[in-house]
């Protein structure tokens, strides 16, 4: 069963796209809660039919009594002759069930531990070595999809016009990076799996997630659904994570790993992935993930027209580059299956698209909220000590101040009003306000920047906006044996949401999914 965190609240228009088990003639149907307010686990029903005889298995003789069949007479023994035919029939129709069953057990199978069997699989021979299927997973983490088109990046390029490549792929609301990181892994969003921002607070948990705190945001209590490498491991491959947000939480921890560290090289991760490859046959990982955050933190610092991101965008291309390089060395370039995606776009922004809202709100409705959360949205909460009416009069203060101005440049909900297609009001851990700013403007107070300073505002570049911006676009590309099966050369497909991602990884490794929003069941739209 997937557990999802405290504090999800029923969604009737919820697209959540169950994954349905056939074996034999028996099947699970899974269903995901659409009560998470009151308890922090998936609620599974099961119904479990018991194997059922085909028809005209016992039916000829099963009407006959001890009586019948104990005189010796020769109709007696043509029917005797009868069961004896039929039951032969059985034995062999038994044996058959067995040996699926025995088969199953062998890719499904759990050891002492919780050690996990590695499936039978087709192997692939690099001339020395064989190597199960094996799928290589990079976040290059605020790429916007665009900056692919700035000619400094070859190494894509030709990575995609070798595989297939997305028009763009849409982030998950809101576009930032934990909540996204994490429908990547899980195919979840970010109200189904619980982090539905880098900062906010759960009224249940009464605690405060932050992601730059490791202490809290690797504690299991968070974090819901079941990442890619998790179901990996459940089913019998061995997986390792480098940096991935979220990797370090106990419950999921990968085979292997790799903890932040913020100094480690692209290269560098792209070495440790190589020595993974290199290990003996029992040892090695078949999923591998790589997080890399360089572009985001460039893209901040100066913004996408930053006259530094140009370079930093040159360096992961090179990463890439000799992660290729490195599987050619190993005769591994067309066994092994890379898929490369990011989280979310970039925006530029600058001192004249700020907003102070404590020059929105009165004085009395600050004192009695909380602080702000998912920034740079403005979420906010009242206290628990506040007016009853907190919530409502905060949202006609700054729902009238945008009457009042020309362009207020930001939209205000209550969370129960959020627009459906932002899949953000499901859970309590998203605050009773939902303030969006529109694209480059940023929501925030006097005390993070002093407008009469004279200096730029920081950071220069911003992303959390609406996800269907064309300035949050993601990319997504892949290559390798698989996709060769399903797709030519230099496929275009058509754009998707990130929820997607897990499907398709699952597919690849002939994976069976856990419970996720994907609705294209790991098959992407070509479209040139």
């Amino acid at each position: 069963m997937v557990p999802l965190p405290a504090g999800y609240s029923s969604r009737n228009d919820s697209s959540l796209s169950l994954r349905t088990r056939r074996n034999m003639n028996e099947e699970e149907e899974h269903l995901i809660s659409q009560d998470y307010s009151e308890q922090d686990h998936f609620l599974e029903k099961e119904n479990n039919n018991s194997t059922r005889r085909p028809r005209g298995f016992w039916d000829v003789d099963e009407d006959f009594d001890d009586e019948e069949l104990g005189e010796p007479h020769h109709h007696q023994l043509q029917h005797k002759k009868s069961i004896w035919y039929h039951l032969r029939f059985a034995f062999i129709g038994i044996g058959i069930g067995l040996l699926f069953l025995i088969l199953k057990l062998s890719v499904m199978a759990v050891g002492h531990h919780g050690e996990h069997m590695r499936p039978v699989e087709r192997l692939y021979s690099n001339g020395t070595h064989q190597f199960a299927p094996t799928l290589i997973l990079i976040s290059l983490d605020g790429f916007r999809n665009d900056y692919l088109n700035r000619n400094v990046t070859p190494h894509l390029s030709q990575f995609a016009s070798q595989g297939i490549r997305a028009e763009y792929m849409n982030p998950s609301f809101p576009s930032i990076t934990f909540p996204n990181h994490w429908t990547l892994a899980t195919g979840l969003y970010p109200e189904a799996h619980g982090i539905v921002g880098n900062e906010f607070y759960d009224p249940q948990l009464q605690s405060m997630f932050i992601h730059k705190r490791p202490a809290i945001s690797s504690q299991s209590r968070w974090w819901g659904g079941e990442p890619i490498w998790t179901t990996s491991k459940l089913q019998g491959r061995k997986s390792a994570v480098i940096m991935w947000p979220g990797s370090p939480v106990p419950k999921f921890e990968p085979d292997y790993f790799v903890d932040y560290e913020r100094g480690i090289t692209a290269q560098h991760k792209m070495e440790t992935a190589l020595g993974w490859l290199d290990m003996p046959f029992e040892e090695r990982p078949q999923m591998i993930s790589i997080y890399v955050p360089q572009v985001d933190q460039k893209g901040h610092g100066g913004g996408p027209e930053g006259g530094q991101l140009n370079g930093v965008l040159t360096q992961m291309d090179d990463a890439v580059g000799f992660l290729l390089k490195g599987l050619k060395e190993r005769n591994l370039d067309s066994h092994v299956n890379i898929v490369i995606v990011s989280d979310h776009g970039m925006a530029q922004t600058d001192k004249s698209r700020l907003i102070f809202y404590e020059d929105i709100l009165s004085k009395e409705t600050l004192s009695h909220l909380r602080q702000r959360e998912a920034w740079p949205l403005l979420s906010l909460r009242p206290k628990d000590d506040a007016p009853e009416d907190t919530v409502n009069r905060v949202y006609e203060e700054l729902y009238n101040y945008t009457q009042s101005v020309d362009d207020a440049h930001f939209q205000v909900y209550l969370r129960e009003d959020v627009p459906e297609r932002f899949h953000y009001r499901g859970t309590e851990r998203i605050a009773p306000i939902v303030t969006i700013p529109d694209v480059g403007y940023s929501i925030i107070s006097h005390k993070d920047y002093n407008i009469t300073s004279g200096k730029p505002y920081r950071p220069m570049g911003i992303h959390g906006y609406d996800n269907l911006a064309m300035e949050m676009r993601a990319i997504f590309m892949a290559r390798g044996p698989r996709i060769d099966q399903w797709y030519s050369k230099g496929t275009i497909v058509a754009p998707f949401f990130n929820v997607e991602v897990y499907g398709f990884v699952a597919k690849i490794l002939n994976l069976d999914p856990a419970p996720n929003n994907g609705t294209l069941n790991g098959e992407l739209v070509p479209i040139a």
